[in-house]
């Protein structure tokens, strides 16, 4: 198995830093997680609200599939039609930057 070079330098980093920094790395990264994944929604084009929430789900949870999955998309999609859930919403600062 080749070794991630990049997560063994975020492993370090984490490790040397003190509990103050490791929050602020956290939300940094939280940050950027959904920056990357709502650019990369933004790249693929138009969606449906619940084609949205699938890309959306995918990529942040890469892990999240089959039968989990399936049961998430089909809660959201129930709410959807009821009109109690109208799709993900944007982080703050990612509806700002697009006004």
């Amino acid at each position: 198995m080749t070794v991630d070079h990049i997560q063994r330098q975020i492993d370090e980093r984490v490790r040397a830093a003190s509990p103050s920094d490791r929050m602020r790395l956290h939300v940094e990264m939280y940050r950027l997680a959904f920056t990357q994944v709502w650019a990369a929604a933004d790249r693929a084009g138009p969606m449906t609200p619940l084609e949205e929430a699938r890309f959306v789900l995918r990529r942040l949870y890469p892990d999240l599939e089959g039968p989990r999955l399936e049961a998430i998309m089909s809660d959201l999609g129930s709410r959807f039609v009821e009109g109690s859930w109208t799709g993900f919403r944007r982080p703050a600062s990612e509806v700002e930057e697009g006004d």
